[in-house]
């Protein structure tokens, strides 16, 4: 696996999606478009598990800015 790109990839995701409201279109868009990065890369459990993360993380950006 490239690491480098797949790194590369999942920043430019991270990077897309983090300054969105985090509304429910956006939580759908990203959910779908994060399976299709993972199945770019094989799907692999550490490939699955980045993905996860960064996934998590966005939400938990969005919800702590909804508390602000």
């Amino acid at each position: 696996m490239n690491y480098f790109k797949f790194f590369t990839e999942v920043w430019r995701f991270f990077k897309k999606y983090y300054d969105r409201p985090g509304k429910e279109q956006d939580y759908e868009e990203s959910v779908r478009e994060c399976s299709q990065l993972a199945k770019t890369f094989g799907n692999g459990e550490f490939v699955n598990q980045v993905c996860m993360a960064v996934l998590e993380e966005l939400e938990r950006c969005w919800k702590g800015r909804e508390e602000e």
